[in-house]
């Protein structure tokens, strides 16, 4: 059996480093939201391979995100379709057997990413 140690830190920052970091995690949300509604309108993509390669150099452009950050934001996108996915598929069987008489509503509009990651 494996132990896993986790450990939480607080980092200290100089007022200027604090407003870059304020900036980048913004710009990701920023990129996160851009790729869901662009995964939204093309069909609810949740291959993340596909949506790589439409949004890669948009987010590198548009949003001045470091490579592994822009190679992040489809992958993170991908993964919310993916559970959204997952919840629409399990509703439709709930339904058909009568467990509930609700519909899921999750992939009516796009995720919309709130928080700064």
């Amino acid at each position: 059996m494996q132990q896993v140690i986790t450990a939480k830190l607080k980092l200290n920052c100089t007022p200027e480093q604090k407003e870059k970091l304020r900036a980048v995690t913004l710009a990701y949300r920023d990129a996160l939201n851009y790729t869901s509604k662009l995964a939204f309108e093309n069909g609810k993509i949740s291959y993340a391979a596909k949506l790589q390669k439409q949004v890669y150099y948009d987010i590198r452009e548009r949003f001045r995100l470091p490579a592994q950050m822009a190679c992040n934001v489809p992958r993170q996108v991908a993964a919310i379709y993916k559970n959204l996915w997952m919840k629409v598929e399990r509703n439709a069987t709930h339904l058909k057997s009568g467990i509930t008489n609700k519909r899921y509503k999750g992939l009516d509009t796009p995720p919309k990413f709130i928080a700064r990651t």
